[in-house]
């Protein structure tokens, strides 16, 4: 414990946030790992006309690098005091995560520059108008260069290097507090204008309005790299405390999730087709379940009812043949709980289409219309065609 620590209390001195912190630099990952695998494998199907492009190139580069951002603050963040009260912290832990903070910051500059590149490089391949694609190489030399910017900044901030994590250490840092602001600032400005660019285009082409909106919802997804922008532009605002092991826990949170929210943008227009068949795979499995269960509970019942009565039952079914019917019926005689009656009896009754049927009975219709396990695709997914406006 520092020397500070003796002048606060211990109860204040044993607040941790540890848990939290650990917590939300792991989810990020199998998120991250998971979405782009599903991207790959996609576009990897032997059922996929184009294989991998350019912009799974720059995916996978954006997701080891993302995935880097969150090993590096679960590495030297819980296991040496962030979310915890510097006072509480040795010297010599407070050394080594502010090393960990200076390796976090690099990992995270080229994080959410490469989500960036990697939705841009969608755009370039899906968008094919040649004017839209202009702005497209604008916004990435703009991206490039605010990498580089923040790079060499940060590399030449303290002098010598070592000065950043290390107190006793001879040298000079610079005051980048200002700096600080215009680069958040260019950062949500940069993700608005990202997330903007294809509506005009979306909106002009020739297509259903319905399809227009889904296209919109779709590429909206990177509203959600906005708002933690948005959030982390107002924590950076707000900092200052002496006490960053604690006060910056919301500030490193963010860090590490803005890049999932680029990746996530990229990602889901490409694999959002074998998401939804998921889905509705799952949903179309749960109705049949309870189906099922529902209709054995109700044969059950059926079967206990007809134990105490010894009369036939005549009932009349649709046998699903009649004009305007679109299923297919089956008729299932059960034998009667009566062991001294063993024929099942069926004759035909005057009308159109129907059948009696003694004693119990199952009638299963299955339509084809709406038979949840079968789930219609419209094309290949990863092929996506490009999109030109009007």
């Amino acid at each position: 414990m520092s020397s500070a620590g003796a002048n606060y209390s211990a109860a204040y001195l044993a607040q941790s946030r540890v848990t939290e912190v650990a917590v939300a630099y792991s989810v990020p990952i199998p998120v991250e790992i998971l979405t782009t695998v599903w991207r790959l494998w996609i576009k990897l199907r032997p059922s996929s006309e184009h294989g991998l492009t350019f912009d799974d190139y720059v995916m996978i580069w954006a997701t080891i690098i993302g995935v880097g951002v969150c090993v590096s603050g679960l590495v030297y963040g819980p296991p040496y005091g962030f979310g915890r009260h510097v006072a509480a912290l040795p010297d010599k832990e407070v050394e080594t995560f502010m090393m960990g903070d200076y390796i976090f910051s690099h990992f995270y500059d080229v994080a959410i520059a490469s989500t960036k590149l990697s939705v841009l490089a969608l755009y370039y391949r899906i968008f094919i108008t040649p004017r839209f694609r202009l702005v497209i190489i604008l916004t990435v030399v703009w991206v490039i260069l605010w990498l580089m910017t923040m790079e060499i900044v940060l590399g030449l901030e303290c002098r010598p290097i070592a000065k950043f994590w290390n107190s006793s250490v001879e040298g000079t840092c610079f005051n980048l507090v200002a700096f600080s602001y215009f680069t958040n600032i260019a950062n949500l400005v940069t993700d608005i204008w990202i997330f903007l660019l294809p509506l005009p285009v979306i909106l002009r082409l020739q297509i259903t309005k319905n399809k227009k909106i889904g296209l919109s919802l779709l590429f909206s997804v990177g509203l959600a790299t906005c708002a933690i922008s948005a959030a982390r532009l107002t924590v950076v605002v707000t900092q200052g405390s002496s006490d960053y092991t604690w006060a910056g826990v919301p500030l490193g949170i963010l860090s590490a999730w803005e890049p999932l929210g680029g990746i996530l943008c990229a990602n889901l227009p490409v694999i959002y087709k074998s998401l939804a068949a998921v889905f509705r795979s799952i949903k179309g499995t749960l109705l049949t379940h309870g189906s099922r269960s529902a209709h054995a509970s109700s044969t059950q019942r059926q079967t206990k009812s007809s134990a105490h009565h010894h009369h036939n039952t005549w009932l009349q079914l649709n046998n699903g043949s009649g004009a305007g019917n679109s299923y297919r019926s089956e008729i299932l005689a059960l034998k009667s709980m009566d062991d001294d009656d063993d024929d099942t009896e069926m004759q035909p009754v005057p009308g159109m289409n129907t059948i009696m049927v003694e004693r119990q009975f199952e009638q299963e219709v299955v339509d084809r219309h709406h038979d949840p396990h079968h789930i219609h695709h419209n094309g290949r997914e990863g092929d996506e065609e490009p999109l030109r406006g009007k």
